[in-house]
């Protein structure tokens, strides 16, 4: 009896320990930096010659994934890990940075960084 307690206390104690870690966050956007006749599209992929999934207005919120990528020099980065919302647009506002977003019908996609400032 004591085993099946011991191994049901393990099993539990390993299965809240881990499931945290395969969590998912999002942050919170706005499109900023768009025309009020224009929409921010968000892309399937990271270029603007992908096809158009989904489109924002300017004020609307999106939900970021945390990870952005610089298409020129193929380099990846995270935005949820802290630091300010100034300092984050700052990097998502480079040239050639793409940030991966969340639609309201959840599908994942691309826009440009510069076009959505996180909260």
């Amino acid at each position: 009896m004591q085993k099946l307690i011991v191994s049901a206390t393990v099993a539990a104690l390993a299965a809240t320990s881990i499931a945290p870690a395969f969590a998912s966050t999002f942050t919170a956007g706005r499109v900023v930096n768009v025309a009020s006749y224009d929409r921010l599209n968000i892309r399937k992929w990271p270029a603007s010659e992908s096809r158009v999934i989904d489109a924002y207005r300017r004020g609307e919120m999106i939900s970021l994934t945390g990870r952005c990528k610089n298409i020129v020099t193929n380099v990846s980065f995270r935005i949820d890990a802290g630091g300010s919302s100034g300092w984050r647009f700052s990097k998502m506002e480079a040239p050639n940075v793409w940030c991966q977003v969340m639609t309201d019908d959840a599908e994942l996609g691309w826009a440009r960084g510069r076009y959505i400032w996180p909260q």
